[in-house]
């Protein structure tokens, strides 16, 4: 794996936002098939239903959204990768004792982080400032997908 996705910079290839053109030009140019993690499936399927209910789109719009991670991800465009979740919540545990007070970071960005490190990703991708800054006291190199237009 040389890249781990925050769910945020995933979710925008599912979705019409300002930033998905970007994205979806950065992704290719990685040229490398994404892998994901249940929990970035099942907060990308939270969030599309949670923009239905904030009524940015409709529930057809999120419902196609859903189906076509569910068809790449059967199709092997999107790689599921298994975690060992007792170790992950270890690890989680760990970062946020260290690093928590330092950076603002939730549980969730250090679950994140943590999965990054056990899946030995090589950069971590995400738009979020508490969990970019996180990732920079890892070790890992961050780069905000978003701001590579033209650029990747």
């Amino acid at each position: 794996m040389n890249s781990y996705y925050d769910t945020g910079i995933f979710l925008k290839l599912y979705t019409a936002e300002p930033e998905s053109f970007a994205i979806q030009e950065f992704v290719h140019a990685q040229g490398e098939r994404i892998t994901l993690t249940d929990l970035q499936i099942s907060e990308s399927i939270s969030a599309l239903r949670l923009k239905t209910f904030r009524k940015e789109c409709g529930e057809e719009e999120s419902t196609a959204a859903i189906d076509l991670l569910k068809n790449d991800v059967r199709e092997g465009i999107v790689k599921i990768a298994d975690v060992d979740w007792h170790h992950a919540w270890l690890e989680c545990r760990m970062i946020s004792e260290q690093f928590a007070s330092r950076t603002g970071a939730r549980t969730l960005d250090a679950l994140h982080v943590a999965v990054a490190r056990i899946l030995g990703a090589k950069q971590f991708l995400t738009s979020d400032k508490r969990q970019s800054d996180l990732a920079v006291y890892m070790g890992f190199p961050v780069i905000n997908p978003s701001l590579k237009v033209g650029t990747a």
